[in-house]
């Protein structure tokens, strides 16, 4: 008798939320690409969170009820694998072997995305993580792995420490910016850009590059558009942050100078050539 196929369920959850390491995430990737079962069971755990939970609305669960809800699970899951054949009616094979089932996995998915929910949607988004890495570098929470005013080794620096995509550092001294360095950030599971300028009056200018969509960000930003580059701005906290698409890289440049200005920096750098190898 064939081993019954694993299905991974609270693996999912937890690579939804990016809270698996690097090998556990390759292995949930590689069984999603040939389980439709756990696929639907992703899905569904993508829906529940886009349309049934608002922002702050909702409470985290106590680890230990989570953990207990989890294990009663678990539990009635390993139950129903191991049920003996019994001779029964015709239509409680069928109920035993395909709805039961079924539903227990469905049970699974219901109770895990609405205690992680919470968790989802009471952690960072995007638009707090870049306005939330400004502040603390600016109050010098956040340190630069590698200080360096040279835009090649910034370069360099970022491609050797995994970073997908041409990260383009740009020299920006003709606008009186000085590149001071940078580091290697976390964004969806994957390494991201993160480096830094300093104005001539100590004016402080992140840029933020990683791989994505300007469509995925989310509602309320202002458009713009400059020689056929469309941007997005939004300012959150004091924060003005400007997103652009350069390929399949999202680039965010931020700051607390005049809005108006990490506006037309965020121009000036979209458009500025590619650095000579």
């Amino acid at each position: 008798m064939p081993t019954p196929q694993r299905h991974y369920q609270e693996e999912i959850q937890l690579w939804l939320d990016g809270r698996l390491d690097a090998p556990m995430c390759d292995e949930v990737e590689r069984h999603l690409e040939t389980c439709a079962e756990c696929r639907r069971g992703m899905d569904a755990l993508n829906w529940t969170k886009q349309t049934t939970v608002k922002p702050g609305n909702a409470m985290v669960a106590p680890p230990k009820l989570r953990e207990k809800i989890l294990r009663s699970l678990r539990a009635e899951a390993a139950a129903v694998a191991t049920a003996p054949e019994e001779p029964v009616p015709p239509l409680v094979p069928f109920w035993r072997e395909h709805l039961r089932p079924a539903l227990a996995w469905a049970s699974v998915i219901l109770v895990l995305a609405i205690l992680s929910a919470a968790y989802f949607f009471k952690s960072p988004g995007l638009l707090e993580a870049v306005a939330g890495n400004f502040r603390d570098y600016k109050s010098q929470k956040l340190a630069l792995e590698l200080k360096t005013g040279d835009v090649k080794e910034m370069e360099n620096f970022f491609t050797t420490h995994g970073v997908v995509g041409n990260t383009r550092v740009f020299d920006l001294g003709m606008m009186n910016y000085q590149l001071v360095g940078g580091r290697v950030e976390k964004f969806h599971r994957q390494p991201a850009a993160l480096f830094v300028y300093r104005g001539a009056d100590n004016q402080i200018l992140h840029c933020r590059m990683y791989p994505g969509a300007v469509a995925e960000l989310p509602a309320g930003a202002t458009p713009r558009e400059n020689n056929g580059i469309k941007f997005q701005v939004y300012q959150k906290s004091g924060v003005t942050m400007v997103f652009w698409q350069e390929g399949k890289i999202v680039c965010a440049l931020s700051s607390d100078i005049a809005a108006e200005d990490v506006v037309q920096l965020a121009f000036a750098k979209a458009m500025l050539p590619a650095q000579p190898l």
